[in-house]
């Protein structure tokens, strides 16, 4: 059983499936969004939105980008010739 219930929980649930952030810091940061202004929050959840509905792959190289083409790809003084390896 939880401590929480309702919205509280849900956003402290919520939280916790983002990668990194564990139980407690899950609900450090729901404390965090509750106790800010709600303008706060709400230019958060916007950002997130819009986020979401704009960002996508580059058909190119697969990095985040809000066009067909990244900032990089569409740069057009980079040599297209070169190919950068980085091991994760």
């Amino acid at each position: 059983m939880s401590v929480y219930e309702g919205a509280v929980q849900t956003l402290i649930d919520e939280l916790g499936r983002l990668p990194g952030i564990g139980p407690k810091s899950a609900q450090r940061i729901a404390y965090y969004l509750l106790k800010s202004p709600a303008e706060d929050a709400n230019r958060l959840a916007s950002s997130i939105t819009e986020a979401k509905a704009r960002v996508t792959w580059c058909q190119r190289c697969f990095s985040i980008a809000e066009g067909e083409l990244c900032a990089y790809c569409q740069d057009d003084r980079r040599d297209s010739t070169s190919l950068c390896v980085v091991e994760e």
